[in-house]
């Protein structure tokens, strides 16, 4: 299974950078961006430009989902190679005024010595200008911690085949979050020193971005190959 999908993966990797393709009520989507660096959750895990390509197939509200990150650089011994590849099985329900959801993630570390682990999450977010979202993870495997997150965003038309999303959002995981992904073992808050390395743990972590997608539909791909 893993295998297979690593190879989905690297065909998004051949194919392009967005597809989309609808069925009735049955949706697909496969995406390559191309980031400068990776940043997850306050941590910069590859400093230099990655690869991540998607793939995610939804009906009536359930969703399946495969995404992978590849290194452009040797910066963490995997270059040219999946480090990280996430499962995630998914629902999401949207109502007029509030959309809500829940899945689980399964995070595998191939070509890593990291152990992989899982998570389940919620979110709500309500429909009005800027979308407040809020999202709750909560590791059941490794860590057994927990990662909150709000975000706000806004999504403009630049035109029919090109839109400019601006988000930003405050992050804050919990001590077992903390001791999982950055080694904190409490310490004593009294102490300067150690005030600063749990600071320096991104307890809490506010970010700003900006991404300008441009997808490219199954009709549109077909017209250019007729051509």
């Amino acid at each position: 299974m893993k295998k297979l999908m690593m190879l989905a993966l690297a065909a998004v990797l051949v194919t392009g950078a967005t597809s989309a393709l609808a069925l009735g009520p049955l949706d697909a989507e496969a995406e390559l961006p191309v980031y400068s660096k990776y940043v997850w959750r306050g941590q910069v895990l590859a400093p230099d430009p990655v690869l991540q390509p998607g793939l995610s197939v939804n009906f009536l509200g359930f969703g399946l989902g495969a995404w992978g990150n590849m290194d452009t650089s040797d910066f963490n011994g995997t270059k040219s190679q999946f480090n990280q590849i996430d499962y995630t099985l998914s629902y999401d329900l949207a109502l007029p005024f509030i959309s809500a959801g829940a899945g689980a993630i399964y995070y595998d570390y191939p070509n890593t010595d990291f152990d992989a682990t899982a998570e389940v999450y919620i979110y709500a977010s309500v429909n009005v200008i800027l979308s407040p979202k809020v999202i709750v993870y909560q590791d059941v495997d490794q860590h057994k911690g927990a990662y909150w997150e709000l975000s706000i965003g806004h999504g403009y038309e630049l035109s029919p085949g090109a839109d400019l999303d601006l988000s930003g959002g405050l992050g804050l995981g919990s001590k077992s979050y903390l001791e999982g992904y950055f080694g904190w073992t409490g310490g004593d808050l009294s102490n300067p020193n150690e005030v600063t390395n749990f600071t320096g743990a991104s307890m809490s972590n506010f970010y700003i971005t900006a991404s300008l997608p441009y997808p490219v539909s199954y009709t549109h791909l077909r017209a250019h190959e007729t051509r």
